[in-house]
């Protein structure tokens, strides 16, 4: 019996030695010696911007009408409007080896995958979300608007009192690729839900194949394939993971509380032009998925 015991607990122990990570690393984790935590300054813009996601493809002809809106508003708005490319599904937005050497890119990302899987699984494209709302249109728990209704979704949002502040410092270290992103969450309201922060990773103006077919669309395109079509604010990496990280348990903050979190992204691609990168933060309510604040900042 005794001799059992201890092969027994010899099995046990190198059992145990085989198992490898058996804590998950968090996804875009800062480690202080490679991104030294900033310190902010008093946070004074009482605005609430609004987060506008814009599930694309390079090969779906109606995108660039959904496009051109965006851009319209966000000329007119400013900074209140955070825009983000998301371009998603295989069908439009993946490689299209027939048509080579056009549509060849793939911009399409695990994260952005995975918010147009789950919180817009049943639209075509394009699909828009104003920060990720429900209550735009008279089917609940749909989150992506009709386009017909998005300037006047956007411009609801836009006199409302952020809950919470947010501002960003981030930087890009061009020896190392290395981005480091950091954001200060100061509470204004009083929470009673979850939250969490979201730290992605966009490349602006990005010249590439774009189907179209003419309609409502910036109007120096014409129909057909265009090869130096402009895709502004492109989704390139969510840096925590496309849920990000919960940065507040409801209850357990107080109106000026702060609570300052960081990611980081080492960029491999060697394609991406390192100056046109853009990083975008943005706090959501983990019960309703609303997006409360959003900012954005150019590196």
């Amino acid at each position: 019996m005794k001799k059992f015991i201890y092969l027994s607990l010899i099995f046990l122990i190198a059992g145990c030695d085989k198992i490898e990570n058996p804590i998950p690393v968090e996804e875009g984790k800062v480690d202080p010696g490679l991104c030294p935590e900033p310190v902010f300054t008093p946070n004074t813009y009482t605005k609430r911007n609004v987060l506008v996601e814009d599930f694309t493809g390079h090969y779906c002809n109606n995108c660039p009408s959904a496009a051109y809106s965006i851009d319209t508003l966000k000329a007119n708005i400013g900074k209140q409007l955070v825009p983000v490319g998301v371009h998603v599904t295989s069908q439009f937005a993946a490689p299209q080896p027939s048509k080579a050497p056009k549509y060849q890119t793939d911009f399409r990302t695990a994260g952005g995958t995975e918010i147009k899987n789950n919180l817009a699984p049943t639209a075509g494209l394009p699909a828009v979300m104003v920060s990720r709302k429900d209550g735009f249109t008279s089917t609940p728990g749909r989150l992506n608007v009709y386009l017909s209704s998005l300037p006047t979704n956007v411009r609801s949002l836009l006199g409302d009192s952020p809950k919470v502040k947010l501002q960003t410092i981030s930087t890009f270290d061009a020896a190392t690729n290395r981005v480091c992103a950091f954001a200060e969450v100061e509470i204004m309201d009083n929470l009673t839900d979850d939250h969490s922060l979201v730290f992605m990773l966009l490349e602006d103006s990005v010249l590439d194949w774009q189907v179209y077919n003419g309609i409502g669309g910036k109007p120096s395109y014409t129909a057909g394939d265009i090869q130096n079509y402009v895709h502004k604010h492109v989704l390139r990496k969510i840096m925590n993971g496309w849920q990000g990280k919960k940065v507040i348990t409801g209850g357990s903050v107080a109106i000026g509380d702060k609570i300052v979190e960081g990611a980081t992204f080492v960029i491999s691609d060697g394609s991406w032009r390192t100056d046109h990168l853009e990083v975008v933060a943005f706090v959501y309510n983990n019960r309703t998925k609303e997006v409360m604040q959003a900012y954005s900042e150019k590196l």
